[in-house]
């Protein structure tokens, strides 16, 4: 007869992850409440289990238990690939000027890193986006996840129809229209889909107030990803340092690339957190501008801190403050 640890253990097999509570067991394996059975349960999940690390109390109420995953000991570095991912890039221009940021010089990118860009809206996040996506399309399969990329009638928008023809350089689609990326049209759960082994570029995650959910949902994109990389987006408010969410957006990420407004009708790039970096590469910036209808770069330019204002945009002039014409007040001179 098989005996009810046996049967406990079978049962808290197929919960692995989650939170189990000992009505629901006792319903499963058939024991009377208050049996001697329902005794020995008590005793092999409050000690015999939480002594295995199996299980351990949820701490929230009496009966309750999170079943642990189990986790297998790493013994040794054999097969581990320590070398960066070859030929990935960072977007260029194609077109009319050949300037480039030229971060893929500065910054090691690892299969399984996430690369976070984040940015105010309409300033170039989802421009740099299908960039590293279109620059990278034949490294990796390529997974495209957004809910603005499609009309309601389930077909391309034609505003991403428009910047698929722009991007003529990157190959998005076949003469007869078919593309070479998959596209799923999502608007959440973003993490479930998530492909392994892919290029898996996702833009953007929105919780709807929940943003302390943010890290969890980066960290299970980034345990799906498998030999792959992630390229996430995210929104980031006028003057915040952060994406919505604070620093807990950062937490798991391998690269964070902040995009702000610069000037009147630019853009600037801004190098965050690295992981691994071959130079000095965070904080780093670059001046841009966003053509073809959201499609491409151009006049792409290194820029530093103005040495007059330091940033601040506004000058000393006597017991006042001015616009600092240096830099026009953008608080960044050209290189």
């Amino acid at each position: 007869m098989e005996r009810l640890v046996d049967k406990l253990i079978d049962y808290l097999k197929t919960s692995e992850g989650r939170e189990v509570n000992l009505r629901d067991i006792r319903m499963f394996l058939r024991i009377e409440p208050g049996s001697k059975d329902d005794t020995n349960l008590r005793t092999q999940m409050s000690t015999t289990m939480v002594e295995r690390k199996v299980v351990k109390p949820s701490g929230r109420s009496d009966g309750v238990y999170k079943v642990l995953t189990p986790v297998k000991a790493i013994t040794t570095m054999a097969d581990i690939d320590e070398i960066p991912i070859g030929g990935f890039r960072f977007p260029r221009n194609h077109g009319e000027d050949d300037t480039a940021f030229g971060i893929e010089d500065l910054v090691e990118v690892f299969e399984g890193d996430l690369i976070l860009i984040t940015g105010r809206s309409n300033y170039g996040k989802t421009a740099m986006a299908l960039n590293i996506m279109g620059e990278n399309l034949l490294l990796m399969p390529t997974v495209l996840m957004g809910s603005e990329y499609t009309a309601s009638n389930g077909k391309l928008s034609p505003k991403f129809k428009r910047r698929i023809k722009r991007m003529a350089w990157a190959n998005l689609a076949n003469e007869d229209g078919t593309l070479n990326f998959k596209l799923l049209p999502i608007g959440g759960d973003y993490e479930d889909y998530v492909e392994a082994d892919c290029m898996n570029v996702i833009d953007w995650i929105s919780l709807d107030g929940e943003y302390y959910l943010i890290d969890r949902v980066e960290r299970s994109i980034k345990d799906m990803v498998g030999r792959g990389v992630a390229v996430v987006v995210l929104q980031k408010n006028k003057d915040n340092e952060f994406a919505e969410g604070g620093e807990r957006t950062v937490r798991y990420a391998d690269v964070v690339l902040n995009i702000d407004a610069y000037g009147e009708n630019e853009s600037l790039l801004t190098i965050g957190k690295v992981k691994a970096p071959r130079k000095r590469a965070t904080g780093r910036t670059w001046a841009f501008e966003v053509i073809d209808f959201g499609a491409n770069f151009l006049n792409i330019r290194e820029v530093v801190k103005c040495r007059i204002c330091w940033g601040k945009k506004w000058k000393k002039f006597g017991n006042t403050s001015v616009p600092c014409d240096d830099c026009h007040r953008t608080g960044y001179v050209d290189l």
